[in-house]
C-alpha cells in the first residue's frame, strides 16, 4: 500500500485534499505549457490506521493528474486534458461497476465516482480480502515542445478479492487546438503501422515468440488504445489484455525513421536530453529520481554508536557507461555525480533528492540508465577506523527511482570471518515528512515480460520472495514492533499479484508465529547471533567460488542452481564482494560434453564479475577515504582519482580531494591555510586502506605532501612494499 496518506488517529475519514504544484515537465525548443499537479488523496474507513494484513473497512484514493491553471485553465487545451484525466480516474473508480457508470454514457463526475467507489467499499467491508479498496494514479509528461503535449498516466485499482486493474493511458494533444490526436492525425496509413508493431514487439517479448507465440485468427494483432508522439518517435503501450498470452503490458517507442513518409505530422525537433523518460529536465541539468537509504542496525552496532555518539555516512556515486572511450575512467566509466549524508542521532534515513548532473554529460552517455553505486560506514568521529559492515547497493536508476533501500549493518567484530552479507530490502518512497514508526510497504514489481523484480534483483519465483523477506520481517518481530509492513506491486497481472501477496501473507503469519527463528542470523537492529556462531564454526570459504555448467544447460554456483547467465553475474559479483582479495578468475568446471559458444560466454560472465566487483571495491575503497579527509578539511570531497594500487588485502590510493561540486577545495580556509602560504602545499592525498572483514578499513593518509615515510608504513601496518612501487 502506498504510504503517502496522512491519517489522523481515530478518524473516520479525510476530506479530499487538492493541491497544485509545480509537475514534471521539458524545456524543449517553444514554450513549453505550463503545467501543475492536481492531486487527490483520501482514506475513509474504520481501521485505514491499521496495517495492510489488518484492514477489513479502509478506501484509499491517492491520485496525481497534470493540470492547466491560471488564465489558460478556459482554453481548449485545459478543457480536453482534464476531460480526458478525468474520464481515466473514473474508470479506474468505477470499472468494476460498469455499465452503471459507463463514462462514454453516464459522463459521471470525478466527484460522483469517488461516491460510487465508497458506495461499493461499504458493501464489501468485513474483511481482509475484500474490505480494503486502493484507486492510484500517478503521470508522467513524455512530450512538451509547446506544439504537442504527451502525457501518461498509470494507473491501479484494487476492489477486493481478485478483482484488480493495472492499466497505462498514453494520449497526445495539439496545444493550439486542445485536440487529442490519433492514429489517423498520426500517421497516413494505419495499417502499415502493424508489420512495424509486430516486429517491435518480436523484439521486446522474444521469449514468448521463442516458446512458440504467432500472432492469427485467434489473436490477431492491432494498434494499441495507448499511444502518443515523443521525442524519439511514437511510443505503443499494449495493455495486458490487448496481447493476452504475452503476459503483461508491453511498451516501446518506434523511432520516426522508422515510420518514413506514412508520419503526418512534423517529428518534435528535440535535443538528446529531452527524450529520457528516466530524469527531469531543468534547463541545463538532469535532475535524478528522489529515492532514499535506511541503515539497519545490530543491537549491539546500535548501542555502540549511540554510546560513542557515532553518525553514519550513506555515500552515493553515480556512474554511466559513455559513447566515447576518451570519457572513460580506469575502470571503464564515467564519474556523474557523488553525494554524502550524515545521520547523526536517531536518524537513520538519508534521503536523496533533487540531485542533478549536467545535460552535457548525459548526451555523453551510450547508456542513460545510470547506475547508482550506495557505501555505507561510521562518521569517525570517535575513530579513525569504521567500524561498520554494511551492505552495498548497486543499481541503475530505472530501478532506484522514487523508493528507499534499507541496507544491514552491523560492527565489524560481529561479523568477522562469517562472510554473511545483510540482507537488501526494497520500499515504496515514503512522502517527504511522513510518519517515520509507520514502515512503509515493500515493493515488488513485474515488466513487461512478467518477470518480478526485488531490490533491483529477479525473482525466481514466490518462494523465492519468502526468502528474501524473512530475515527483515524477523528484524521487525525482534524489534517487538507490532507493525508489519504491507506488500505493494506494481506492474504484475492479476493473478501474479494476487499470488504474491499471498506468499507475502502467509510468510507474516509464519513468522509472527514462530516469534523468531534461531538458525536465521539478522543484521537489523535487535538481530539474533546463532547464525554468526554457526557461519564461524564452518569450515573456511574456498579460494574462489565453485561454477560448473552441464551438458544440459544447467548452472551452478557453489552447488546452487542458477537461472540464467545474467543471474550468475550479478550472484557471483556478489559474491566474490565477500572475498578479502577479489581473484582475477574463476575456474568453470564442464560436466558432460558442453558447447564452445555456451563455454565462452561463461568466461565472459566470470571476467564481468570479476571486473564488477573490483569496480565496486575500488568505489568504495575511495569513499572510504574521502569521508575522513573530509571531516579533516571540514568539507565533504570527492576525490579526482590520479592512482589506485592493490595488494592482497592493501591498497593504496592518490588522488587530489575536490569539492562535491566538482570546485577545487580552497585550502586556504582549512587547518593547512600555513602550508598553503608559505608555499609548501600539494593538492594531493595518499592514502593506505586495508580490506577487513567484510570492508575497507582507513590505516594512515597525509594530505599535502609528495612524499610519504615508506619504511614506517611498511614495518607498521604491515603493507608489501611492492604497493608503494610506482608512487611518484
Amino acid at each position: 500500500m502506498r504510504n503517502q496518506l496522512t491519517l489522523l488517529a481515530g478518524a473516520i475519514a479525510l476530506a479530499t485534499n487538492f493541491s497544485c504544484q509545480p509537475a514534471k515537465r521539458e524545456f524543449v525548443n517553444g514554450l513549453p505549457v505550463v503545467l501543475e499537479t492536481r492531486t487527490i488523496r483520501q482514506a475513509k474507513g474504520q481501521d485505514c490506521n491499521k496495517p495492510d494484513s489488518l484492514r477489513t473497512d479502509c478506501a484509499i484514493i491517492d491520485f496525481s493528474t497534470p493540470m492547466i491553471q491560471g488564465a489558460a485553465a478556459q482554453n481548449a487545451l485545459a478543457k480536453s486534458l482534464n476531460a480526458w484525466t478525468d474520464a481515466f480516474l473514473i474508470r479506474l473508480l468505477t470499472w468494476t461497476d460498469y455499465p452503471e457508470f459507463d463514462a462514454s454514457k453516464a459522463q459521471p463526475t470525478v466527484a460522483a465516482a469517488i461516491q460510487r467507489f465508497r458506495a461499493i467499499h461499504n458493501e464489501a467491508a468485513g474483511s481482509v480480502s475484500t474490505g480494503q479498496f486502493i484507486a492510484t494514479c500517478t503521470n508522467g509528461i513524455l512530450l512538451n515542445d509547446g506544439k504537442y503535449l504527451t502525457v501518461r498516466l498509470k494507473g491501479h485499482s484494487f476492489q477486493g478479492g481478485n478483482r484488480a486493474l493495472d492499466e497505462t493511458a498514453i494520449a497526445t494533444f495539439d496545444c493550439a487546438t486542445g485536440k487529442k490526436l490519433g492514429w489517423d492525425d498520426l500517421v497516413q496509413d494505419k495499417s502499415a503501422l502493424l508489420p512495424i508493431a509486430e516486429a517491435y514487439i518480436r523484439e521486446t517479448r522474444a521469449a514468448a515468440f521463442e516458446e512458440g507465440f504467432a500472432f492469427d485468427k485467434m489473436e490477431p494483432l492491432s494498434l494499441p488504445e495507448a499511444y502518443g508522439l515523443t521525442g524519439r518517435g511514437i511510443i505503443f503501450h499494449y495493455q495486458s489484455d490487448e496481447i493476452l498470452h504475452l503476459g503483461g503490458p508491453t511498451e516501446f517507442v518506434a523511432p520516426f525513421d522508422a515510420l518514413g513518409a506514412n508520419l503526418k505530422v512534423t517529428a518534435p525537433v528535440v535535443a538528446a536530453a529531452e527524450t529520457s523518460d528516466l530524469y527531469t529536465v531543468e534547463g541545463d541539468s538532469m535532475v535524478i529520481p528522489t529515492f532514499e537509504i535506511e541503515v539497519r542496525t545490530s543491537a549491539k552496532a546500535g548501542r555502540t554508536l549511540r554510546t560513542k555518539k557515532e553518525t553514519v555516512i550513506v555515500s552515493a556515486f553515480f556512474s554511466g557507461d559513455p559513447s566515447d572511450d576518451k570519457d572513460r575512467d580506469d575502470d571503464g566509466l564515467m564519474a556523474i555525480s557523488q553525494a554524502t549524508q550524515e545521520l547523526a542521532g536517531n536518524t537513520r534515513v538519508a534521503r536523496f533528492e533533487n540531485l542533478k548532473f549536467s545535460r552535457a554529460a548525459f548526451n555523453k552517455l551510450k547508456d542513460k540508465d545510470i547506475e547508482l553505486l550506495i557505501n555505507v560506514y561510521s562518521g569517525r568521529k570517535s575513530s579513525d577506523d569504521n567500524l561498520l559492515s554494511c551492505s552495498i547497493l548497486h543499481i541503475k536508476a530505472s530501478q532506484f527511482g522514487n523508493k528507499r533501500f534499507s541496507l544491514g549493518c552491523s560492527l565489524i567484530e560481529e561479523d568477522a570471518g562469517s562472510g554473511y552479507t545483510p540482507p537488501v530490502a526494497c520500499f515504496v518512497l515514503p512522502e517527504a515528512g511522513a510518519d517515520p514508526a509507520k514502515p512503509p510497504a515493500f515493493l515488488v514489481e513485474c515488466n513487461e515480460r512478467g518477470d518480478m523484480d526485488w531490490a533491483g534483483e529477479p525473482l525466481r519465483d514466490y518462494a523465492d520472495l519468502k526468502v528474501k523477506l524473512r530475515p527483515i520481517l524477523e528484524e521487525y518481530v525482534k524489534n517487538g514492533s507490532k507493525n508489519l509492513p504491507g506488500l505493494e506491486v506494481r506492474g504484475c497481472m492479476m493473478g501474479a499479484g494476487g499470488e504474491l501477496r499471498s506468499a507475502y501473507e502467509e510468510l507474516k503469519t509464519e513468522v509472527l508465529k514462530r516469534g523468531k527463528t534461531p538458525t536465521t542470523k539478522s543484521a537489523g537492529t535487535g538481530g539474533a547471533q546463532s547464525a554468526t556462531k554457526t557461519a564461524k564454526s564452518a569450515t573456511a570459504a574456498p579460494k574462489t567460488p565453485a561454477i560448473a555448467v552441464y551438458q544440459s544447460g544447467k548452472i551452478t554456483l557453489n552447488g546452487k542452481n542458477v537461472e540464467t547467465f545474467e543471474d550468475l553475474r550479478k550472484q557471483l559479483q556478489q559474491n566474490l564482494l565477500g572475498y578479502a582479495v577479489i581473484p582475477n578468475d574463476v575456474p568453470v568446471k564442464s560436466v558432460g560434453t558442453v558447447g564452445m559458444g555456451a563455454r565462452a560466454e561463461m568466461r565472459s560472465v566470470v571476467s564481468e564479475s570479476v571486473a564488477g566487483a573490483k569496480w565496486i571495491r575500488k568505489k568504495t575503497a575511495l569513499a572510504a577515504l574521502a569521508g575522513p579527509v573530509g571531516k579533516k578539511l571540514g568539507t565533504a570531497v570527492q576525490l579526482e582519482l590520479n592512482d589506485y594500487q592493490t595488494s592482497g588485502a592493501f591498497a593504496l590510493i592518490d588522488a587530489r580531494p575536490k569539492q562535491t561540486n566538482g570546485k577545487p577545495v580552497d585550502y586556504g580556509k582549512t587547518v593547512y591555510q600555513q602550508q598553503v602560504a608559505a608555499g609548501k602545499f600539494a593538492d594531493r592525498v595518499l592514502g593506505l586502506l586495508q580490506y577487513r572483514n567484510g570492508t575497507w578499513n582507513m590505516l594512515i593518509y597525509t594530505i599535502g605532501t609528495n612524499s610519504i615515510p615508506v619504511e614506517v608504513w611498511v614495518k607498521k601496518y604491515k603493507a608489501p612494499k611492492s604497493l608503494f612501487g610506482k608512487l611518484k
